[in-house]
């Protein structure tokens, strides 16, 4: 696991300088900013601050404080360090997650976390599940999807609908999806290219293509 940590103090800090801004605008709540950084760190694109940050604030005001700005983008960059670290090294995220707005229950709500996770798909140049090529894909992101409204309503009409029970179990699954979708994307950049031979074959007792006038098995060929 990444020795960087993301502790109460900076939660509670990232919370105090970013919540006024998602109250009334675009600005992403800390719990979307770890779900975007999440999807981010994850996939095949090398992503700057230059590019994440103007995402994260929206349509934010300018600062009035340079101090205010300089703490929140140092904290904006640790968070999402120690999300790209936890997913590299296969552990579990400590989700950053709120009760929902409109309901009377306690219950973690998954659905801003997922939705912006998902909206980072939008903002990188690869499209994921093009460039993934593989049914499995599909399934391995299917917590993120669900649980970020994918398949809810269009038109009026929900395009697939979920159990309780099956809810239950995306949220179950979702921090082992987040790892195998992390890891999806880093065995792909690491598979081995096919190296196509121009010409013939050259056989063991063939005269070695070098032109050393030694059979290929004595020369170039030989075991090491």
């Amino acid at each position: 696991m990444t020795d960087i940590v993301f502790n109460d103090a900076d939660l509670a800090r990232l919370e105090q300088l970013l919540t006024p801004l998602s109250a009334s605008g675009s600005t992403m709540r800390p719990d979307e900013v770890q779900g975007f950084f999440a999807a981010l760190a994850s996939g095949p694109d090398a992503v700057t601050v230059e590019q994440w940050l103007p995402e994260v604030l929206g349509d934010a005001p300018d600062f009035a404080n340079p101090a205010d700005e300089e703490e929140l983008q140092a904290l904006l960059q640790k968070l999402y360090n120690v999300t790209a670290g936890v997913l590299a090294a296969g552990d579990e995220l400590d989700f950053i997650l709120y009760a929902d707005d409109d309901s009377d229950s306690d219950e973690a709500d998954y659905w801003p976390w997922c939705n912006a996770y998902l909206y980072a798909l939008d903002v990188v140049n690869t499209d994921w599940f093009e460039e993934a090529e593989d049914e499995g894909f599909e399934e391995l992101m299917m917590p993120m999807l669900v649980l970020g409204g994918m398949f809810e309503e269009e038109e009026g009409e929900d395009l697939m609908t979920f159990t309780d029970l099956e809810i239950e179990n995306y949220k179950a699954d979702l921090p082992d999806a987040l790892v195998a979708v992390h890891h999806y994307w880093r065995a792909k950049e690491n598979a081995p290219s096919t190296v196509r031979r121009d010409g013939d074959k050259v056989g063991r007792n063939d005269p070695c293509p070098c032109g050393s006038g030694k059979k290929y098995k004595a020369c170039c060929g030989q075991l090491s």
